[in-house]
């Protein structure tokens, strides 16, 4: 076997082999072992190194933040100073405030019973007035009745004048005169009258040249001015080819809803003259427009130029006449003798339960005998409601029920306008027409608006009276925009849920035909009505007993009548629109019969 040059002689080469491995791997290691014991001592000086240099950066960063501190902190004193000199100075001021305070509460105390010293006095003030209004209203009674009488009493002296009797029995009370003058007490001596006491002198500044009694201006006499107001219209009355005479207690309007205001326009628009009397408390009483045409072929005569100069109207008539009497006092039931006895037609249309007017001290005027007098009387007699009729069918059997109505073309809207607008929150609940504290429910209305503040009560119309303002003046959800003219109140009654008809359950309410449930009707409003049994059975119609069943009829309305229900008032509408009211009563007038019979030309 050869031997390779370095191997020990006697080793085998493969065993040399694995021995320099051995020696190579043993020193690897070593080197190995040297490598990680430098890299440890590296490690820890450059740990060391670090630590050195982050204590040096910390220690500048400490000494920087320590600085700031040390700002911060002679700042946040001088504040403090600042803080302490201002409590001081606020101190001061509330102990300012404090004084000024006390002084109020004294002067506000001082205010407080002033102020119930001056709310005693208008209660004291408020009591004086209502007792002084209520002499007022009973003095006015008096002087009206009074009024009525000695017109009545000049009519009959008049009628006695003009008699037969009073001409042929002339020539002996101008015989017989004398004898009584015989007969009368014999004038005996006149005792000296006193002197009058002379008027105190005044200064010569205010010294007025004397006036004699000849010289004096006179003052307007009222029965000259009536009687020109009636020569002005009998031409106009000779001329036409038929009259109609209507009272009424207002002014002519042709924007409102009454009863003879629109039964005037009716018959002026079918060619009738219309002799209108707008009722007047005395003579001297304005009445706008006296003798002038107020709508075509309606003219305007003040109460007392109607009474005063009634024969004469009566002469002047010609054609076909009717007298319309719809308030039955006195003087206007004594003005149909002499319209009968010129060939017109009396007709009576009964409107209101006049005896309860009275007795709720309504209506001074009325007489129960003088309204019996003309249901008798009277040609043909109407009534608005089934009430009045069995009131007076012991008088007489053939009074015809003919209700109220309404216009559609003064609505200005149309029809079911209110049902066709989509309803919105809140809930408007709403109400026009007239208010009186005789009739009109304010405990109802305002015991629902106290249960649902939620709820909106919009209520138009006009006669608040004042003790009734006091009573809402603390209810925010009741709203009265006052006065709202006919055309225009659709625009209100679009967003109401409901309407409503509150009267108090009185003998007048029973009798009486609201104008306002046909407007209602017209709108597509539910309605919620109380005292008024005369309608309960209308269509959309909750009628109502008491407060509490008020505010529940009224939560009831939760949404729009449907269709159904609106063609079921479209057909009851269809009879209740003036035309049809009136031309029924016209068809009465033209039917000749009865007491009309013996007075036809």
């Amino acid at each position: 076997m050869t031997q390779t040059a370095g191997i020990p002689a006697g080793i085998s080469y493969a065993t040399w082999k694995d021995r320099q491995l051995a020696v190579i791997l043993a020193r690897a290691g070593e080197l190995l072992r040297e490598l990680h014991a430098g890299n440890a001592a590296a490690a820890a000086r450059s740990e060391e190194l670090l630590r050195e240099l982050r204590a040096g950066v910390r220690t500048e960063e400490l000494s920087r933040e320590l600085g700031k501190l040390s700002a911060l902190l002679e700042a946040r004193e001088s504040e403090l100073r600042k803080a302490r000199g201002d409590a001081h100075f606020w101190q001061a001021k509330v102990a300012a405030l404090d004084r000024k305070l006390e002084q109020q509460a004294e002067v506000e105390n001082s205010l407080r019973t002033a102020q119930q010293q001056l709310q005693s006095e208008v209660s004291r003030l408020s009591a004086s007035e209502s007792s002084h209004a209520a002499e007022n209203q009973s003095l006015n009674a008096r002087a009206h009745s009074a009024a009525f009488e000695a017109a009545g009493l000049r009519r009959l002296i008049h009628e006695l004048q003009t008699s037969l009797s009073w001409r042929i029995t002339a020539p002996l009370r101008f015989l017989t005169k004398p004898l009584f003058r015989a007969m009368g007490p014999k004038p005996g001596p006149v005792a000296p009258q006193p002197a009058a006491p002379a008027a105190p002198e005044r200064p010569s500044a205010e010294a007025a040249p004397a006036v004699s009694a000849s010289a004096a201006p006179a003052l307007p006499d009222p029965a000259e001015g009536l009687a020109k107001v009636v020569e002005s219209i009998l031409p106009v009355l000779q001329r036409a080819s038929s009259i109609a005479i209507i009272p009424c207690a207002i002014p002519f309007s042709s924007t409102l809803n009454q009863r003879p205001i629109s039964c005037a326009r009716y018959l002026a628009d079918r060619g009738t003259t219309v002799v209108y009397v707008a009722w007047q408390w005395m003579p001297s009483e304005p009445v706008p427009q006296a003798g002038e045409e107020v709508y075509p072929r309606v003219l305007h005569l003040p109460l007392y130029a109607f009474l005063n100069h009634v024969e004469s109207i009566a002469s002047a008539s010609r054609g076909k006449c009717s007298y319309f009497c719809t308030l039955p006092s006195a003087a206007l039931v004594d003005a149909a003798r002499p319209l009968r006895a010129a060939g017109y037609h009396i007709h009576y249309d009964i409107m209101d339960d006049w005896e309860g007017f009275h007795r709720g001290g309504e209506a001074p005027w009325f007489s129960a005998a003088v309204e019996r007098e003309i249901v008798i009387l009277a040609d043909t007699v109407t009534a608005v409601s089934e009430k009045l009729v069995r009131k007076f069918e012991p008088l007489r059997s053939d009074i015809a029920l003919v209700r109220n109505g309404y216009q559609p073309a003064a609505m200005a809207c149309e029809p079911f306008a209110a049902a066709r607008t989509p309803l919105e929150s809140p809930k408007v609940v709403g109400y026009f027409g007239h208010f009186s504290d005789a009739w009109f429910d304010w405990d109802a209305v305002i015991y629902a608006a106290r249960a649902r503040p939620e709820v909106k009560f919009e209520l138009i119309g006009w006669a608040v009276s004042e003790p009734t303002r006091q009573r809402l003046a603390g209810l925010a959800n009741i709203h009265l925009p006052g006065l709202v003219p006919q055309k225009d109140l659709h625009r209100y009654a679009r967003k109401w849920w409901l309407g409503i008809i509150p009267f108090q359950a009185t003998e007048v309410s029973a009798a009486v035909d609201p104008l306002k449930i046909y407007e209602y009707l017209h709108l597509g409003l539910p309605s919620v009505v109380t005292g008024i049994s005369g309608i309960a059975g209308f269509p959309l119609v909750r009628f109502a007993e008491g407060k509490e069943s008020f505010v529940a009829a009224i939560d009831q309305v939760t949404g729009r009548p449907d269709e159904g229900h609106l063609a079921e008032v479209a057909a009851f509408l269809k009879d209740c629109v003036w035309e049809e009211r009136f031309a029924r009563i016209q068809t009465m007038i033209g039917e000749t019969s009865g007491l009309a019979s013996l007075y036809a030309r």
